[in-house]
């Protein structure tokens, strides 16, 4: 299942999965819709221009969607994780902090 789009105000944060985090794999594609530039990675899924939630992630163009590149994070199983999106960088080399949940 890919799902977006949630627009995020700079050097602000944001909640985005509400509770615990239900599985160790989450993927993450950003952009930044002022100045440009986004956070991307190898695993291509599907994505729409605007609010989404897209099952599968085969035939994209087929159904009517783009696709878009987005980064694996193994959060070995932890409750929560956070992912910091800086300038100048891609996922790959974005700051990640994971914790556990309380």
């Amino acid at each position: 299942m890919s799902e977006g789009w949630w627009h995020i105000q700079g050097s602000n944060c944001k909640t985005i999965i509400q509770g615990p985090l239900q599985s160790r794999y989450y993927y993450l594609y950003a952009e930044d819709a002022t100045r440009g530039g986004r956070w991307s990675g190898p695993v291509q899924m599907c994505v729409s221009d605007k609010e989404f939630k897209i099952s599968g992630v085969n035939d994209c163009f087929a159904r009517g969607f783009q696709r878009a590149g987005f980064q694996e994070y193994d959060t070995g199983e932890q409750e929560n994780w956070m992912v910091q999106l800086t300038d100048g960088q891609t996922a790959e080399g974005a700051s990640m902090t994971g914790a556990s949940g309380q």
